[in-house]
């Protein structure tokens, strides 16, 4: 019996040691391209060209100068005219494609929590003639590529006069989140006991004072993981806002780093500060609503 415990306490052991290594192996590569680009942001025009890399920055090539280009727009004295030609004027449009990217996604996800609420909420509690059919549908539609839609999407727009808006993108984006965030916020009212919502009601709440006083508080989480997932979509796309934007009152981050790598002489440091940038409201959203982000998306989908 030792001799078997002891087999077997070897083999959980090296099970754990071969799904450490796996796990380690699959961080490193996630992990990898994003330390690679924020060293690179730090890095002089001339150590970024250098063979081999210098994956670990030494004093002597450490700047802050194309940190400085995208909040201020000042180029570094001391580079020179090549480098200098290679700060095009794509990189100080950042910024504003940020703010326009934040602002569209901040929209996007007021429109999918304040929808997306009673929806979730409807096809969770309540069976009508149809309901299964409407919300399969509804999921079917984020099946569509973008691509499929663009050119009818394109035509629409123009014609009603919304090309290169930001209303018109927050309508797409909308659109395209609002099937998700439903499909969450049922599965986290299914865990919700329908007897909270019943003594509401029996206590004289109306509808929305019972949405108000019981089901959001409980619902917390999955409204966060939803309203979350919205933001990281709308602020992240990159085809409707690249065909349907033409100048800096509506594009988007997105649009802006793409036209910046495309310049003939890109400067690889610009676009690596860019993408951190770029890179930061997500990330510090992740990091601030984490625990929420994890129970809402662990909620029972059914």
């Amino acid at each position: 019996m030792k001799l078997l415990a002891d087999s077997i306490s070897g083999r959980q052991r090296r099970r754990k040691i071969v799904v450490f290594c796996l796990a380690f192996l699959v961080l490193a590569y996630i992990l990898a391209p994003i330390v690679w680009v924020f060293v690179s942001s730090f890095q002089k025009e001339v150590a970024l060209e250098e063979r081999p890399p210098h994956f670990i920055p030494e004093p002597g090539i450490l700047t802050l100068s194309h940190y400085d280009f995208i909040f201020t727009g000042k180029v570094d004295k001391e580079a020179t005219i090549m480098i200098q030609a290679m700060y095009t004027m794509s990189g100080t449009h950042i910024l504003p494609g940020v703010i326009n990217s934040i602002v569209i996604a901040l929209f996007v996800t007021l429109v999918n929590v304040v929808l997306g609420l009673p929806a979730g909420h409807a096809f969770s509690r309540y069976r009508f003639y149809g309901s299964r059919s409407v919300f399969l549908g509804l999921l079917a539609t984020r099946l569509l590529p973008a691509i499929s839609i663009i050119v009818p999407m394109y035509i629409l727009l123009q014609q009603l006069g919304l090309l290169d808006t930001k209303r018109a993108l927050v309508g797409i984006y909308s659109a395209i989140t609002l099937p998700f965030t439903i499909w969450i916020l049922k599965a986290y009212f299914a865990n919700i006991p329908v007897e909270y919502e019943e003594a509401a009601r029996m206590d004289g709440c109306g509808y929305f004072r019972m949405m108000r006083r019981v089901v959001i508080p409980l619902a917390r989480p999955g409204i966060i993981a939803a309203a979350i997932f919205a933001f990281m979509t709308a602020y992240d796309e990159f085809v409707f806002a690249t065909v349907l934007t033409h100048t800096m009152a509506s594009k988007t981050q997105t649009v802006v780093i793409a036209a910046l790598a495309q310049g003939l002489s890109a400067s690889r440091g610009l676009i690596a500060a860019s993408a951190v940038v770029c890179l930061l409201p997500p990330v510090i959203l992740a990091i601030l609503f984490r625990k929420y982000v994890v129970q809402g998306l662990t909620a029972r989908f059914l």
